[in-house]
């Protein structure tokens, strides 16, 4: 008798959770459908509170939802394993979409990525004479380092709409077995067909790889952390990034002295290979994430909804854009016909891109009309030109100091110590103040200010600058740059629907890779500009009268091809060369002043956007 009371009241505890049938208008009876989504939408409601607690709530309480009716009628049961059902497929409300064990092994390959994607587009900095050398090719040496960069920037944006088709895991997975097959191709020996081009072919696939990597493990974060706590882990990725950017040519050069170049590359195969194992094994993403790609459809559809011409206007124009800014004053006039015509291949091919993104793709590979978004077009131009501002500055101050000041390869290294680990702090502390905050507007114009700041003082740079200074000169650009890479992300993001989310952050990097490209170019220019235009008459003014037209002729082609050459200048030829090497990176430093503020400007029309403590954005 107890036991039949006891389940009597849980019988009648559960039908209290039922609302009544619900009159179907559409035929005058009650309507099962419509019953059924609003017993659903009711228990869900009343369970809610309980679940969002901790991590496996939400099953629990479906259990005991069960458990309660399973004397009950046959559709009272079936409603409640829907309802079950239904709890199962929620995300998790602390804010992970797995379990944090699940979770640390996912992020483990994703930052493993990062390191390795940033590792080898700077490891061959040190190699390229030894590499191009040992193949026979030296004059093509550039395209060790163009053929990455290359790939990387021509294939990045379209990874987002890839992943929302296919998936986040399976690309993931393809990604790292891609960047390790291409790592193998690049150290093949010369028995085994090892030639110039083989490692052309082998860098392409790694950078098309690389680009996958950085890309995709940024929007599977999204799938997996929600937005409050989002930024402390892109700020752990962005420490790997950076990381293995700036230890490359380290890594590169050591490895290479102790036991040949193609260890270099060798060294990461295995790494990649590990990185999509644990993928294949962890990156079991809940039912119903949108990190799944399409569901209960084959590969041939899948395929069939790839927007092909889009993809290959898109890629043709960037590849014609990233030609132009990398070989566009040094291996080709801007007066050839050879760069009008990569201008106009990328002016041809990206209105093309535009019109068939915007009138004829069914799913465009890059959802142009999101650039309609205030928050998606002020973030993504915030990317470009603090990018292009940031990797200016990366490049010239080392110049400044080998030039100017005379610092050898470490003593520029070390200098560039402090930035590199106050940036790493400055991007996790970024994600630590959304988190505890919630808002990312105002830190984001204050940042940017910031930058602004360290610029100008990078642009008043002297030869008489203090050692302390020389240490602390990128502290704040690069604190701010760093910032800003988080915030804009986590803006961009919270901009757009979740559906978006991929593509979004597509966009974003594309901008941030075309502006390193565009920017290095630009600035490039303005340096070379300066230095062709001074240099010889300063030198002419400078030289004794002894001194042969030969030989003056012969110190001036060494001064403007070699930035070291003031180390063994002839004494009257030193301070002309130094003063207008100071002149030169002057200007590419006021270039990277009116970048930064551009960027600042764009900061100023960023939208703030909730950052949602859940996965579901609730």
């Amino acid at each position: 008798m107890p036991e039949q009371n006891s389940e009597s009241e849980a019988l009648l505890r559960a039908e209290e959770l039922l609302p009544p049938n619900i009159l179907d208008t559409s035929t005058g009876v009650e309507g099962i459908v419509a019953n059924e989504i609003a017993t659903e939408n009711e228990l869900t409601n009343r369970v809610e509170p309980e679940v969002s607690s901790t991590y496996g709530a939400a099953s629990q309480a479906s259990e005991n939802e069960e458990n309660v009716g399973t004397s009950s009628s046959p559709s009272v049961s079936l409603r409640r394993k829907k309802v079950k059902k239904r709890k199962s497929e929620q995300f998790d409300a602390s804010g992970y979409a797995v379990p944090p064990p699940q979770l640390y092994f996912i992020l483990g390959s994703i930052f493993m990525g990062a390191f390795l994607a940033a590792l080898d587009s700077t490891v061959v900095t040190t190699l390229l004479t030894v590499i191009s050398s040992d193949l026979d090719a030296l004059p093509k040496f550039s395209w060790i380092a163009t053929s990455y960069l290359l790939a990387m920037a021509a294939f990045q944006p379209l990874f987002g709409k890839l992943s929302d088709i296919f998936g986040r895991k399976c690309l993931l997975i393809l990604c790292n077995l891609l960047f390790s097959c291409g790592c193998l191709i690049c150290a093949l020996p010369k028995h085994f067909g090892g030639t110039f081009t083989t490692l052309i072919v082998g860098r392409f696939l790694t950078g098309l790889s690389s680009g996958g990597l950085t890309t995709l493990g940024t929007i599977a974060m999204s799938d997996l952390i929600s937005l409050r706590k989002r930024g402390i882990f892109q700020g752990i990725a962005n420490i790997f990034f950076a990381l293995g950017a700036s230890t490359g040519g380290l890594v590169g050069g050591f490895i290479s002295d102790a036991y040949g170049w193609r260890w270099v590359f060798l060294g990461q195969v295995p790494l990649a290979f590990i990185g999509a194992v644990v993928v294949y094994l962890f990156m079991n993403l809940p039912s119903g994430s949108l990190g799944l790609g399409a569901q209960d459809t084959d590969t041939k559809s899948k395929l069939k909804r790839i927007d092909v011409l889009g993809s290959v206007t898109l890629i043709t124009a960037l590849v014609c854009a990233m030609l132009a800014a990398d070989l566009g004053g040094q291996k080709l006039l801007y007066k050839t016909w050879s760069f009008a015509a990569l201008v106009t291949g990328f002016v041809a091919f990206s209105l093309v891109f535009a019109y068939v993104e915007l009138y004829s793709a069914t799913e465009p590979i890059v959802p142009v009309r999101l650039l309609a978004n205030r928050t998606v077009l002020a973030s993504s131009l915030a990317n470009w030109f603090g990018t292009m501002a940031g990797f200016t500055c990366l490049y010239y101050i080392p110049i400044y100091f080998t030039t100017v000041l005379e610092f050898s390869s470490t003593e520029n290294g070390l200098r560039f110590v402090p930035s590199v680990f106050l940036a790493s702090l400055s991007s996790v502390g970024a994600g630590f103040y959304m988190k505890l905050t919630g808002k990312y507007l105002w830190f984001a114009i204050v940042t940017s200010f910031l930058s602004i700041v360290g610029v100008i003082h990078v642009a008043l740079i002297t030869p008489t600058i203090p050692v302390w200074d020389q240490y602390s000169l990128l502290i704040l650009p690069y604190c701010g740059y760093s910032a800003m890479l988080t915030v804009t992300l986590l803006a961009l993001i919270a901009a757009v629907p979740p559906e978006q989310q991929a593509s979004s952050t597509s966009i974003q990097y594309a901008f941030r890779s075309t502006g390193s490209t565009l920017g290095m170019s630009l600035a490039s220019a303005f340096f070379q500009s300066v230095l062709i235009r001074n240099l010889p008459t300063r030198l002419q003014d400078a030289a004794p009268p002894d001194v042969s037209p030969k030989v003056l002729k012969k110190v001036i082609k060494n001064a403007l091809s070699n930035g070291e050459y003031v180390r063994v200048a002839p004494e009257w030829a030193i301070n002309p060369i130094k003063s207008t090497y100071e002149s030169s990176c002057k200007a590419a430093f006021l270039f990277a002043l009116v970048t930064v503020t551009l960027g600042f400007i764009s900061i100023c029309f960023v939208k703030e956007h909730k950052l949602h403590t859940n996965i579901a954005r609730k």
